[in-house]
């Protein structure tokens, strides 16, 4: 970024330069009084010259709102998209969904402004309907799926069939989930297909707006189920692996403009880079499955 900016720099010196040979050393002779009056208006042009010239060599500063699943990708990913495109990234983490009030849909309730939001995919349409973000800017980025895990230093559970997931589930005396998608998914339907009963459920601690990681390293939850790539960012835990695939959700993440950005070409150049093999590479790092 900061070669970025020396080059840009550079290009509005050359260009100032240019400007006052053409316009004041190429002055004619003439008379005095005449000269002054063409002085003036030269810099006149001048300074509207350069006024003008500033949109296209000043750089971006786009403001990014990131679901948990997909931040530690952007966060990766920042230093390479500045340095290579001059913008400036603003990340914050922003859950999908969920009651807090760092939630996406209940920070663009109260006006807050963002250029982009990296999110839980069906999280996106209720914003498309609400008018809040671009619909033709929507771009689908990645596969998520849920892992479990445990507190370091605590010997792993075997979850390598669903039978012996199940008794994992129920011999467990606290189980912590997330405030969003993989959460809401645990507790309206994981528990129903695989049978289990109250008793397992009224085992389930909602983490909001905090890495669900963080609470079983803290000793807080026997067990703690979130995206791959949200627990992966944890320290203090151990991953057990995704849980089987007969209880398994694939969750897709999306990127999307806001309507309200006044910086849509860099907001679309960034959205671009988020599906560029550099971007797809981190994304598998990280413990997603491009798109």
């Amino acid at each position: 970024m900061i070669g970025y900016r020396i080059r840009r720099e550079l290009a509005l010196f050359h260009l100032v330069i240019t400007l006052f040979i053409v316009l004041f050393l190429a002055t004619p002779d003439a008379p005095r009084k005449k000269r002054s009056r063409e002085m003036k208006q030269r810099t006149m042009v001048l300074a509207a010259l350069l006024l003008a010239a500033q949109p296209g060599v000043q750089a971006a500063t786009l403001k990014v709102f990131s679901s948990g699943g997909m931040y530690p990708v952007i966060e990766s990913l920042k230093q390479d998209y500045q340095q290579q495109s001059g913008d400036s990234i603003e990340l914050e983490a922003a859950p999908s969904m969920g009651d807090t009030p760092q939630a996406i849909p209940n920070r663009l309730k109260r006006h807050e402004s963002a250029d982009v939001l990296v999110m839980v995919d069906y999280a996106i349409k209720p914003l498309e309907q609400a008018k809040w973000v671009d619909s033709a800017s929507h771009q689908v980025l990645a596969h998520s799926y849920i892992a479990m895990a445990v507190k370091q230093g605590t010997t792993p559970p075997d979850i390598s069939t669903v039978a012996k997931f199940k008794q994992v589930l129920t011999s467990a005396s606290s189980i912590a989930v997330s405030d969003s998608a993989s959460g809401k998914y645990i507790q309206s339907k994981m528990l129903d297909k695989l049978q289990l009963g109250p008793k397992t459920a009224a085992k389930i601690t909602v983490i909001p707006a905090t890495p669900v990681g963080e609470a079983v390293a803290q000793g807080k939850a026997e067990l703690g189920f979130q995206q791959n790539s949200e627990l992966k960012a944890v320290k203090g835990i151990t991953i057990v692996g995704l849980i089987p695939p007969a209880a398994q959700q694939d969750t897709l993440y999306g990127a999307v403009i806001t309507r309200s950005s006044q910086q849509q070409q860099a907001a679309a150049k960034f959205v671009k880079y988020l599906q560029s093999d550099k971007a797809r590479s981190v994304m598998q790092e990280k413990g997603l499955t491009p798109y």
